[in-house]
């Protein structure tokens, strides 16, 4: 799979931790989930000049991929709940 390019809101879980998600929209969740095994996908993701490695957690209840915006990125990028942020993801 290339790189993929995404747009998405940033949202709170509203659990403890202060954790920030985009969610990755339902189909293309499932191109990813038919290519690679199912549960958490590594990836390379990238938001403006900063890039890391994580992974996509499978998310149940929306049936959709979640990537997690770490603090330190969004701090470095000027990000906050509610941004509509463009990510890069390359599957690793």
């Amino acid at each position: 799979m290339a790189l993929i390019k995404i747009k998405s809101k940033i949202w709170l879980y509203p659990g403890l931790g202060g954790w920030h998600f985009v969610t990755l929209d339902k189909k293309l969740s499932e191109k990813i989930k038919n290519k690679h095994k199912k549960g958490f996908v590594k990836i390379e993701a990238k938001v403006g000049k900063s890039t890391w490695n994580t992974s996509l957690f499978p998310h149940s209840q929306s049936k959709s991929y979640l990537l997690c915006i770490k603090s330190s990125i969004r701090k470095s990028e000027g990000l906050l709940e509610g941004d509509e942020v463009s990510v890069s993801i390359k599957i690793l």
